[in-house]
């Protein structure tokens, strides 16, 4: 009843239920398994399924599990009595079953701050191309055979002894950051932009025919448990804010502008930006939400720490995090308190007693949506840590995704103005100039401020995004020359 209360209060605030469980990669893979199953489907009926970000709230999309895959990566147990399958994957010979694992256990997604390797399910492929990518799954004991389920299903079911644990797709890791997602692309106001943003989601989520695409497919062939008809979903529930936040429609323009580089990017370049940009988009949106909900009157500007060593700039983004971090429990506080005084007529204590719990300050109630938010930045590189003393910074992944979903296709922009730009977007200072028209102005030294942003030059330039021309010119571009 508590994470039942915990989720009515969250949903309210944020639209979607942010939980530390679905932190950081987990938004775009669920949103990216989502965008695969549509695919999938219309492939397989174009007249009865919908497309690809097609505008309609109840979504069909079949789900792959890649169990099979995942548990080969992790080396866990094979499922007992799958004869059949070991003969055809050739899993009795030792060597290929070492190469597979080689192969695999190297396309995992890494989960910073994760101390152990999980288990096969708690275990996600990296999807480089369409054919890797998968849903969620969990591991379930098989108990007796369901009738209603599909021939291949019970002909699976049948060779797995009662009480055996076995794969199931259902929602674990995936909390719905991936849905909210997908529903900001799919009812896009542009009809331009969603339609190139359709055309080069289309070409990620596709079939690639390559030979690790092909290895992918035909182990998901004997995955334990699939969808053997699309399933049905809905975003209904899910509000966008978009009255609140400008953090939606950034998310629609950053996205276009990384998944329709097709001639210049490589595939696995753009899924690896989109795979930051998204949940640092998600980010963004609850912490504008929360300081919307305190009706805080000055804009969140946030300082990045581009420098090696400890200064008075590093103190001041350690201060802006741990101040953003408050802001996310002060607006549950609030929401919640909301909450109550709407049923105070109801004169039901009960449900005035739960909501009453996140009321209050800190405590564990309100620990997991104000991880997801540090967590999340910490996961796609946009803080220096996942724990100990944490600041805002950018790491090259998270500054090649921010760069290529700011600057447009094939184009340049000079230095001085991209930084204007990513200030006037999305409120983030790195060096003088722009600190001039920001709060922090009076907090940092301007030397130290310059100092920082002849660092953050120096580290677009190493990963091959700023090119000099001169002393005085220097120029930014979408993509690594």
């Amino acid at each position: 009843m508590a994470d039942r209360s915990k989720a009515e209060v969250v949903l309210r605030l944020f639209g979607v239920n942010l939980e530390q469980q679905g932190r950081g990669f987990y938004v775009p893979l669920e949103m990216l398994a989502i965008a695969r199953g549509v695919y999938l489907a219309h492939q397989e009926d174009p007249e009865k399924f919908a497309g690809l970000l097609d505008n309609r709230p109840d979504t069909f999309y079949k789900r792959t599990s890649h169990d099979l895959a995942r548990r080969i990566a992790t080396k866990a147990r094979i499922v007992e009595g799958e004869e059949e399958l070991g003969k055809a994957v050739e899993l009795d010979s030792p060597e290929t079953l070492e190469t597979l694992h080689a192969l695999f256990s190297s396309l995992l997604v890494e989960i910073p701050g994760r101390r152990s390797q999980p288990s096969w399910f708690g275990a996600h492929i990296y999807p480089f191309v369409g054919e890797l990518i998968h849903y969620d799954a969990v591991e379930r004991r098989v108990k007796q055979i369901d009738s209603k389920k599909g021939a291949k299903k019970r002909k699976q079911a049948s060779k797995v002894a009662a009480g055996i644990n076995a794969p199931s797709i259902e929602r674990y890791l995936y909390r719905g950051a991936g849905s909210w997602a997908y529903k900001v692309l799919r009812i896009d106001p542009d009809p331009v932009r969603k339609e190139a943003t359709r055309q080069g989601m289309c070409d990620l989520v596709e079939d690639s025919g390559t030979p690790l695409g092909n290895l992918a497919k035909a182990l998901s062939a004997h995955d334990f448990d699939y969808d053997e008809a699309p399933v049905e979903g809905s975003d209904a529930g899910i509000e966008l804010h978009e009255d609140l936040s400008p953090w939606p429609d950034l998310l629609r323009e950053g996205t276009r502008n990384i998944v329709t580089r097709t001639a210049t990017v490589p595939r696995a370049k753009r899924t690896e930006s989109l795979m930051h940009w998204v949940p640092y988009c998600l980010a963004r949106h609850q912490l504008h939400l929360a300081r919307t909900k305190l009706r805080a009157t000055n804009r969140e500007s946030i300082l990045l720490d581009f420098g090696n060593e400890a200064t008075p700039l590093r103190r001041e983004s350690q201060k802006n995090l741990a101040g953003f971090r408050n802001d996310i429990v002060k607006a549950i506080n609030v929401q919640a308190q909301v909450m109550i005084d709407e049923i105070e007529e109801e004169g039901d204590e009960e449900k005035k007693r739960r909501y009453g719990r996140f009321t209050k300050e800190g405590g564990t109630a309100v620990a997991s949506p104000r991880a997801f938010f540090s967590e999340t930045l910490a996961a796609v590189g946009a803080l220096n840590a996942t724990a100990g003393r944490r600041h805002f910074t950018m790491k090259p992944p998270m500054l090649e995704a921010l760069v290529s979903a700011t600057v447009a296709q094939d184009a340049e922009m000079e230095f001085d103005k991209f930084c204007t730009l990513l200030y006037e977007k999305y409120g983030l200072v790195m060096e003088d100039k722009v600190a001039a028209a920001s709060p922090l102005a009076y907090e940092v030294d301007p030397s130290v401020l310059d100092h920082n942003g002849k660092a953050f030059r120096e580290k677009l330039a190493a990963i091959g995004l700023l090119t000099q021309y001169s002393d005085a010119t220097s120029m930014v571009r979408g993509e690594p020359r």
